[in-house]
């Protein structure tokens, strides 16, 4: 059972798949719990160790599920290499993600509950296969820090499980400690036992660039030996764009001498495949020699091929420039990714409101029209409406697609109530070209609810995290369907709706159409402002 399955919340979650849109559900009721148990202020921290908690237990799940599976239908015995049957693994997930070791768990009873529930100091119970047991324990240091414990819940009804609950512990009695200013002492000392613990060094250079120190742990880093001929093998390894925008731009150009956050790559003497990315920050001092703090950058295991380098001031330029063509649900996501400790956006399976908005007849005014900058401004000027309109009811526009919009709602509800005020705003604009004796530019509105899959599409060197499935389709030959200045849902958007509280637009009679592609006729009706 999908926990998003219902628009309702329930506060008992079974997950057979990372895939599974559960994470709000699971926010919200983790919430609840923990502002009943007046501990609050831990909702951070407890909802990235809820979600720790379950990521380790479906790994585990899946992995168990998977060695059965092929030492069963494809004969691989006991003593098969571990190493191999990971690697067979994870192809199975590169190839398909995860979702048909998922349907076998569900077929054969296997599942990660969470469950809620309002009784004395528990905050979560969860139940799981035996074979579980220890994804639990890889969490313990988390669990601990936020003064939690972990108890033995009564048995659970299915002898192949286990049952334990997280409870509150000592998490009340963290004492509240006001912050200091550090002394001139107490910063030093800190800052010696910074830089020995932390893979810091230091670089001194000459103002025409040639290497005056070198700390034998960036050498360490580089696979090199401490000795005079490495220093100029390093020194051969930095590439020239550093010495040309730090060495003699950057430190020669500022008025202090000094630079900030520099990104360089030098290649390891282990492997020339391999190379080393550093965060690099100094300042030249009165006798022209610049002093350097390399930091090792590591990421997603040391791979960290896909940073670039130079200036971080620059590259934070690149992304506000190209942050407005990301889709703004991958860049939610992602952010909520890298928050949670991963580095990819999976494959999802979720519930939502899809919605297609065409100008109707921008194709004709496109010919008729000589200018090009009179085109991009009108059809800017109404796309702009229909975003706002998108945002100020909780929307994610998934694409533009020339003089047509598709839009992702989690609330069904929210779809309609933007969609009629899009069409307000239409109105508005067209009563100012009837005055300027310009053709009217109607819009068409169709709307669908269901599951779709959310993934990435493309291959790697282009990628799109898009919407994909029958419910896509279908809103778009809703729309198709729609007449110009209306809002056409579907019948199943209509009853998903009922439940709602307040309805503010009213829905007209019911009718049918036929779609290109299916058997069935698709019951909707128009849904109209009150």
């Amino acid at each position: 059972m999908d926990a998003s399955a219902d628009t309702r919340l329930t506060q008992h979650i079974i997950i057979t798949s990372l895939e599974q849109n559960i994470w709000d559900d699971v926010k919200i009721l983790l919430n609840s719990r923990l502002s009943k148990l007046r501990i609050e202020q831990l909702a951070e921290p407890s909802f990235f160790l809820m979600h720790q908690l379950v990521t380790n237990l479906i790994n585990a799940l899946h992995y168990n599920v998977f060695r059965q599976v092929v030492r069963t239908d494809f004969g691989l015995g006991a003593n098969n290499d571990e190493t191999e049957l990971k690697a067979l693994f994870n192809s199975e997930l590169a190839d398909h993600g995860d979702r048909n070791i998922a349907k076998f768990c569900e077929l054969n009873d296997l599942y990660i509950s969470l469950a809620f529930d309002d009784t004395e100091e528990t905050i979560v119970v969860i139940n799981a296969p035996e074979f579980c047991r220890d994804a639990v324990q890889r969490s313990h240091k988390l669990i601990q820090t936020l003064g939690y414990a972990v108890e033995n819940n009564k048995p659970a009804s299915n002898a192949r499980y286990y049952s334990i609950k997280l409870v509150k512990h000592l998490a009340n009695q963290h004492p509240d400690i006001l912050p200091e200013l550090v002394t001139r002492k107490n910063e030093l000392s800190s800052l010696k036992d910074i830089f020995s613990q932390l893979a810091y060094g230091i670089v001194c250079f000459t103002g025409i660039g040639g290497i005056q120190a070198v700390s034998p742990s960036i050498l360490g880093l580089l696979g090199l030996q401490v000795n005079k001929a490495s220093h100029e093998i390093f020194a051969r390894s930095i590439s020239i764009h550093f010495y040309n925008d730090v060495i003699w731009g950057m430190v020669l150009e500022s008025s202090s001498g000094k630079f900030e956050n520099y990104r360089v790559r030098v290649k390891t003497q282990k492997n020339p495949e391999e190379s080393v990315l550093f965060n690099v920050s100094g300042f030249r001092d009165g006798n022209a020699t610049i002093h350097t703090l390399w930091q090792k950058i590591s990421l997603d295991g040391g791979n960290t091929n896909n940073l670039s380098e130079g200036d971080l001031i620059n590259e934070a330029k690149v992304h506000n420039i190209t942050r407005n063509y990301v889709p703004q649900l991958v860049e939610k996501k992602a952010r909520e990714v890298v928050r949670l400790g991963s580095n990819l956006l999976k494959n999802e399976e979720c519930y939502f409101a899809v919605l297609f908005c065409d100008i109707v007849g921008f194709t004709r005014f496109v010919e008729q029209s000589e200018e090009e900058e009179s085109i991009i401004h009108v059809l800017n000027s109404v796309l702009r409406r229909i975003s706002l309109s998108v945002k100020k009811f909780g929307g994610f526009i998934d694409k533009f697609m020339g003089d047509c919009i598709m839009v992702l709602f989690r609330n069904p509800y929210d779809a309609v109530m933007a969609a009629l005020e899009m069409q307000r705003h239409s109105q508005d604009i067209n009563s100012l070209r009837e005055r300027a004796d310009l053709e009217k530019l109607q819009l068409r509105i169709g709307i669908h609810w269901g599951k779709v899959i959310i993934g990435n599409v493309g291959t790697p060197e282009r990628l799109d995290w898009t919407t994909i499935g029958d419910v896509v389709n279908t809103a778009s030959r809703i729309e198709k369907n729609c007449q110009p200045g209306s809002v056409l849902i579907s019948e199943i958007m209509r009853e998903a709706i009922e439940h709602s509280d307040d309805i503010s637009f009213r829905c007209g009679d019911t009718f049918y159409i036929s779609l290109k592609g299916k058997k069935e006729k698709l019951a909707v009706c128009y849904a109209y402002s009150n």
